[in-house]
């Protein structure tokens, strides 16, 4: 049996951790008040308010007032095609929506661990992390992060299909079909500018790419050790034929004598095929590692563990664009910089990624509690929060004064910057201009 997933700081100061055949129960405390200040009915730039959760931690408040219900550490947003808000509620395991007239309705999930996901029947999530627009189907894709699949949501009728991965969290397939390959942790989604689906598989420390045809390749990533089996082990097999890898639960299979063992991370610079990255892995992990592709094609990612920002250029070249690379071995986390280059910066755990038309890139530095924002010249400050205070507070005010607590999600929809607010069980948005 697994143990839930749950976000570690969350867990010491909110959270009791259950397995996953329970509920984690936060400690709710009182909801504040469910009326939002008069500067959040018509927003100048700048001010940051709360539009959904009443800040208890539940599940509460379907097809009623948004600001009175209850979330569980909500994960991240999206704009879905008809300019209605996706609300990827965590800890409750389902795909919430935020309407245009304010209120709050289900639209996926049953809010039970996905079980058996062989089973047509089976609508179920286990912690999803990430949502993005299918524009072709219409449909959302999910990573159904600790299912270990990515799965699409019908809007429409509410049904859930997987788009890839088998369900077992080992490093299977590619080359081969998305469908029959495995992943670990598939936390971040992205579309390449070629349409290709390009997936985080951040326990693998490695980014996969899933093209038209459904065949699954490696991005970049170079942390699959072939490690030789040991003497008399199995000749070539398929995915059912597994060979078990020492020194993790892990099966994988590369052929007759050896076996795809991800390693734990690291940190090496260079190419796709050298470069290194250090995702959180094992039972204990929170979700990491999003990604974002800019204007002009460059795929920028969070290696969480090492608090970087880094690029992959269109050549293939990895350089980092926020953040201080591991000294010694040591990496180099906390918060400083604003004011001076990104790349002198430090950042403590960060998560997600969005990056605005003109190149301006926002970043939820979570384990500092606020929003940087990286400018075209490549100079960071805060946009959100005060860095290094974790509280709530500040709703109809500017949003570098206001108090944010583990801002997992952002998610950049025309002039707004809407912020999962995750510690707080609520989503708060921001106007840009």
């Amino acid at each position: 049996m697994r143990t839930a997933i749950l976000l570690t700081t969350i867990l010491s100061l909110t959270a009791a951790c259950g397995d996953d055949d329970g509920e984690t129960t936060p400690d709710a405390g009182e909801p504040d008040a469910n009326v939002p200040p008069a500067a959040c009915e018509d927003p100048e730039p700048g001010v940051i308010c709360t539009i959904a959760g009443s800040g208890g931690f539940g599940y509460s408040g379907d097809d009623g007032p948004a600001l009175a219900a209850e979330f569980s550490l909500p994960q991240d947003t999206l704009m879905d095609a008809d300019g209605e808000l996706l609300i990827l509620d965590w800890n409750n395991h389902r795909l919430r929506k935020l309407t245009s007239d304010g209120n709050i309705v289900h639209v996926a999930g049953r809010g039970e661990l996905g079980g058996d996901l062989d089973s047509p029947e089976n609508q179920d999530f286990n912690h999803p992390t990430n949502l993005l627009n299918d524009p072709d189907t219409g449909e959302v894709l999910i990573a159904a992060w600790h299912n270990s699949k990515v799965r699409m949501v019908n809007l429409e009728t509410g049904e859930v299909t997987d788009r890839c991965g088998d369900g077992r969290r080992a490093y299977i397939g590619d080359t081969g079909p998305a469908m029959t390959a495995s992943f670990d942790l598939p936390a971040a989604l992205a579309w390449d500018p070629d349409g290709n689906l390009v997936i985080m598989d951040q326990a693998n420390q490695v980014i996969r790419t899933v093209d038209s045809e459904g065949i699954v390749t490696r991005l970049a990533g170079n942390c699959i050790i072939d490690q030789p089996v040991a003497a008399g082990g199995p000749g070539p097999c398929a995915s059912e034929d597994l060979v078990p890898c020492a020194g993790n639960n892990k099966m994988a299979c590369v052929g007759p004598q050896y076996c795809s063992l991800p390693c734990n991370g690291g940190f090496a610079s260079g190419t796709a095929a050298t470069l290194r990255m250090a995702q959180p892995f094992g039972q204990s992990a929170d979700p990491a590692g999003r990604i974002a592709y800019d204007g002009d094609g460059n795929l920028l990612w969070v290696d969480t563990e090492n608090s970087l920002v880094r690029k992959l250029d269109s050549e293939g070249n990895d350089t980092i664009v926020a953040g201080l690379p591991p000294e010694g071995g040591v990496q180099q986390k906390g918060y400083s910089g604003d004011g001076g280059p990104a790349d002198e910066a430090k950042l403590n755990r960060p998560v997600d990624i969005a990056i605005d038309a003109d190149g301006t890139i926002y970043v939820s530095d979570v384990f500092n509690d606020c929003i940087r924002v990286i400018d075209t010249e490549g100079v960071i400050s805060t946009f959100a929060g005060v860095c290094g205070e974790r509280d709530f507070d500040g709703d109809g005010g500017p949003a570098a004064e206001a108090h944010l607590k583990l801002p997992y999600g952002i998610e950049l929809s025309g002039d707004t910057l809407y912020i999962a607010d995750t510690g707080n069980s609520r989503i708060r948005a921001v106007k840009l201009r």
